[in-house]
């Protein structure tokens, strides 16, 4: 019996935080459709500083909540020196039900960092994928 082979892809999704202290909803997103099991996430930044003392989020794939709101981002970020393959947060085996994807993201200021022009948050998730 042939086993199902499957393939580790990426998927990105981005959006634009354009108001300061506001809470955005991301409820528009989703997987591709052959997605057998999502392996873990990343956020990223234009503005990584800003990602990291001002975010926080809710985020929900499949119908399922992985992080619930007010969760730091700074926690799902990664550094550059890490390599590329470990930047992802291990979430195991999570399967991707309806494959949506779902993110409450809320900008809080903060001393450390002013809200400028806003910045763009990428959502970085590592899914196998049926070939």
């Amino acid at each position: 019996m042939m086993e199902n082979s499957t393939k580790e892809t990426r998927v990105t999704f981005s959006f634009r935080i354009s108001e300061a202290n506001k809470l955005i909803t991301v409820d528009n997103l989703e997987l591709p459709k052959h997605t057998k099991m999502v392996k873990g996430l990343q956020l990223i930044s234009d503005y990584p500083d800003k990602l990291y003392y001002r975010g926080s989020q809710r985020i929900e794939i499949g119908g399922e909540e992985l992080f619930p709101d007010g969760f730091d981002s700074k926690i799902l970020m990664s550094s550059l020196s890490v390599a590329p393959k470990e930047r992802f947060f291990d979430l195991g085996a999570v399967l991707p039900g309806d494959l949506s994807v779902k993110v409450r993201y809320q900008d809080t200021d903060h001393p450390s960092t002013d809200f400028g022009e806003g910045y763009k948050v990428s959502l970085i998730i590592l899914i196998h994928e049926a070939v």
